[in-house]
């Protein structure tokens, strides 16, 4: 069985030398199993595939309380695990099983096996390939735990909520 091809949305001046901040952390990757064919398409400057569930629960939440939310959680110092902006939202990498039973407005629990798509690590906003950047740019192993992103959410909802009167 031949794995999917990665998703083609290169960079128009792909060139992944010049894109390379610092080392390349993998360890919050690797339970995907995924490493070297996300690693090949970083190298054509194209978006990797992981599935969600092996590593990582994931939660999007809308583009418009996410930043709120990160703020919410740093100033909690609450582990904070990978971000990434989507078309779709904000997508929050969590400890698996952390999301089990998430039920938060306006907030969808993408299910297990869902595809991501992916861009390389140092694709921080303001920089985008695909639609994508990341928010918190992925490292080490921490992901955020899905009781801290359900309380620091419904936080920064409310209070965009109470701001819009």
């Amino acid at each position: 069985m031949n794995p999917t091809p990665p998703m083609a949305l290169a960079h128009p001046a792909a060139n992944l030398s010049d894109l390379i901040l610092g080392p390349l952390e993998l360890e919050w990757l690797r339970p995907t199993g995924r490493v070297p064919d996300v690693l090949r398409a970083w190298e054509h400057g194209a978006l990797g595939e992981a599935p969600t569930g092996p590593a990582w629960d994931v939660v999007r939440l809308p583009t418009g309380t996410a930043h709120a939310t990160v703020r919410r959680l740093r100033a909690a110092r609450a582990p904070l695990g990978p971000v990434l902006a989507t078309p779709l939202g904000a997508d929050f990498l969590l400890a698996p099983g952390s999301a089990d039973g998430w039920s938060a407005p306006g907030s969808t629990r993408l299910p297990d096996h869902t595809l991501m798509l992916l861009p390389h690590p140092d694709y921080t906003e303001p920089l985008h390939l695909g639609g994508r950047s990341w928010i918190v740019r992925p490292t080490g192993t921490q992901l955020t735990d899905g009781p801290n992103l359900r309380d620091a959410y419904t936080t920064a909802r409310a209070a965009a909520q109470e701001a819009a009167r």
